[in-house]
């Protein structure tokens, strides 16, 4: 009896306002029952949790009968009483359009263990009900949330503006034109709202799938299918989503000869979410494609070229998820032969690739674009030649992208595939050199040195034809920074893409102009709605470029050029210098850091020999750049001096410092000690020791 008055109480508990207190019942009651099952006497114990449920069920608190819906579970887990089954499957078709999401998620699990315990009969007792439900809400009305059509304001009935009429074309002309809608109704409505329970209804019928197993199968006719096909191109993304993940539901029903047989046109319906805009669909479709491909893994070859591209192009998909899952995909699907197929699927991928690379989502387009770097570089150059001008144009119109991280990522592109034809590139270079030269003066530091990789790759492309072009462009910009105005721009490199960069947001919140002219923002990310390439150079930049940038882009050509072509870079080492003795405008400390960042690679590409006689030039302004106060500065010079004195010798560069430089090097932290020895760590001063161990 005292577990009789212990169930009783958690019972009520199962239906707490209070999510905690409703999962610690839930686990008590779980652990009550089983204590009764292995002792043989549940019987009154599952009856009584029983009669609770159905109290629950009826309640007009969504809590208690989200409390009563999960208890079920918990209870036909344990014993199927044929009435009180028959009475949960009447409840989940009374609940299946509750007002409260939470409790329609819980009605579909609930749906699931009765499909696990009662089998296809469940799926023929809700069926009419479950499917009316998909079918009515499937559109959603023009009314309001209520029910009630909106109500007209007072004068927004445009009157007759016929000869007779009394009132003023014009004035009717502006009234139309001007109506106002609201929020919420119309054109004014967004599109995650007004689908009601479609979402739910959906994961519903997934959970009876699931719960009755390959006794669905016979099920799962035409109609049906249609459906839920029809449902992968749905307006909303949640619903997109639910049903891509039926599609995986629906591979493992059919495996074998039904799902050979309607291969391709699975194939094609999981390309669409495979491309979708939205990353959650498109992980949703990942995770079907996957189970698709595992299930037709003796005959997957023939639907190749209706779905490798897609699976290649999501392996460089931003979000995360997406990209790490389709990699994991692809290398359990095409393990060793994936160039090889697709070579074979070469005209597909080339074709898909483009149109992908014009997409509204520039997430699709970055990857697009290092897609297409990676075909021309790594895939058998017969097969992929034919398209390479298609592929270099479609590149060209990424690089003029609004989007900084798409032009980013073509600017890498085509560097990458000059080096890889060269001669077919050739009708589209001229092009690509003006977009080069004026990215590489870009407002994003990071697109300045991409620009400088792929200007590299030109010369390896190229050899003297290029970097003659680029040596002349690199003398006019190395010191434009004398022209910096004293004032640089006020938020630098915060205001660093477009309108729409995160940072300038951050740097401006307070000032006027963020709060007008706002941009719609993409779902579930940071990164908001841009435009494709329009056509000109200047891409919709918050700001003009200042001077200081190009002699930054120029530190950043002049590493490039030490590597491929040294012999051109001795000239600009004294104007490195220069540039490295500049402190009359603001944003100084960042030409600096990258100037330390770069030279000793520089100085190791163009060599000791050619390098040491400009040392001292370089030694000022590095230990003044120690102590500056910008700490990446500080600490590009710091390692830029360890750098340096490794590469000319530590006593040959101590003999070029004055006695407060030595002992700056000796005391700084951002100064590493000498190649080949290590400190004891832990002490404030500590002796070096070479790696034999002697003092």
């Amino acid at each position: 009896m005292a577990q009789d008055g212990a169930l009783t109480e958690l019972v009520a508990l199962a239906g707490h306002k209070q999510h905690l207190e409703r999962e610690r019942a839930l686990g008590q009651i779980e652990g009550l029952l089983d204590a009764a099952v292995s002792a043989g006497n549940a019987g009154p114990l599952l009856a009584e949790a029983a009669d609770g449920v159905r109290g629950l069920v009826a309640s007009a608190e969504w809590e208690q009968r989200l409390g009563g819906l999960r208890l079920a579970r918990v209870v036909l887990q344990r014993q199927v009483d044929e009435a009180f089954a028959t009475d949960m499957l009447e409840t989940c078709q009374r609940l299946l359009e509750d007002g409260e999401v939470r409790v329609r998620w819980a009605v579909g699990e609930l749906l699931r263990t009765l499909s696990e315990r009662l089998g296809i009969e469940a799926w023929e007792r809700v069926r009419g009900c479950l499917l009316a439900s998909i079918h009515r809400n499937f559109e959603r009305d023009a009314a309001e949330p209520s029910g009630q059509l909106p109500q007209q304001d007072v004068g927004s009935e445009i009157e007759d503006s016929g000869p007779n009429s009394g009132g003023d074309f014009l004035a009717s002309l502006l009234q139309q034109s001007y109506r106002v809608e609201r929020p919420g109704t119309g054109e004014m409505r967004h599109g995650t709202e007004g689908w009601k329970c479609l979402e739910t209804s959906f994961r519903a019928l997934q959970h009876i799938m699931e719960g009755c197993g390959e006794a669905f199968r016979p099920h799962l006719d035409d109609p049906l299918r249609q459906l839920i096909y029809r449902a992968l191109g749905h307006p909303n993304r949640f619903i997109r989503e639910a049903c891509h993940f039926i599609m995986g539901s629906v591979c493992k029903l059919l495996e074998g000869p039904h799902l050979e047989a309607l291969a391709p046109e699975i194939a094609q319906k999981l390309g669409l979410g495979l491309s979708d805009n939205w990353s959650q669909v498109r992980f949703a479709s990942s995770t079907a494609t996957r189970t698709f491909m595992q299930c037709a893994a003796p005959y997957r070859e023939r639907v190749f070229p209706l779905l490798l591209p897609h699976m290649c192009l999501n392996r460089y998909y931003v979000a995360e998820g997406v990209r790490l899952y389709s990699q994991e995909t692809w290398r359990q699907v095409m393990g060793d032969s994936g160039r090889e197929w697709v070579a074979k699927c070469a005209p597909q991928v080339v074709n898909y690739y483009i149109e992908q690379s014009k997409a509204n989502n520039h997430a699709v387009r970055e990857a697009a674009c290092a897609c297409i770097a990676e075909l021309m570089c790594k895939v058998d150059k017969a097969a992929v030649a034919p398209s390479v001008p298609r592929l270099l144009r479609a590149l060209v119109m990424c690089f003029k992208d609004a989007s900084w991280p798409v032009r980013d990522a073509a600017c890498l592109a085509c560097g990458r595939c000059v080096t890889a034809f060269p001669e077919e590139s050739r009708e589209v270079l001229e092009e690509l050199y003006s977009l080069w030269f004026a990215h590489l003066q870009d407002n994003i530091y990071s697109v300045r040195e991409d620009t400088a990789v792929a200007l590299g790759n030109a010369v390896r492309a190229y050899g003297d034809e290029a970097t003659t072009r680029i040596v002349a462009v690199v003398r006019e910009m190395v010191l434009q920074a004398r022209d910096q105005p004293a004032d640089s721009q006020k938020y630098g490199s915060l205001e660093n893409t477009t309108l729409f960069g995160v940072a300038a947001q951050r740097a401006r919140a307070n000032d006027a102009e963020l709060h007008t002219d706002k941009t719609m923002f993409s779902c579930g990310s940071l990164a908001p709605k841009l435009q494709r390439g329009g056509g000109c150079i200047d891409h919709g930049f918050a700001r003009a470029k200042e001077p200081w940038e190009a002699s930054d882009g120029a530190v950043y050509m002049i590493r490039e050029l030490s590597s491929v072509a040294p012999a051109a870079v001795p000239e600009f080492i004294p104007a490195l210098a220069e540039l490295a003795r500049m402190h009359h405008f603001a944003h100084s400390a960042n030409l600096h850091e990258t100037i330390w960042k770069q030279l000793p690679a520089i100085a190791e590409n163009v060599g000791k020999k050619v390098f040491k006689p400009h040392l001292e030039e370089f030694i000022g302004p590095l230990f003044r750049s120690l102590t500056c106060g910008h700490r990446l500065c500080e600490a590009a010079a710091g390692r830029c001096i360890g750098a340096l004195r490794d590469l000319i010798g530590p006593g040959i560069f101590a003999g070029r410092l004055s006695e407060e430089q030595r002992r700056l090097l000796e005391s700084s932290p951002d100064v590493p000690p000498p190649a080949g020895r290590f400190t004891v760590p832990g002490s404030q001063v500590t002796p070096q020791f070479v790696l034999t161990g002697r003092p």
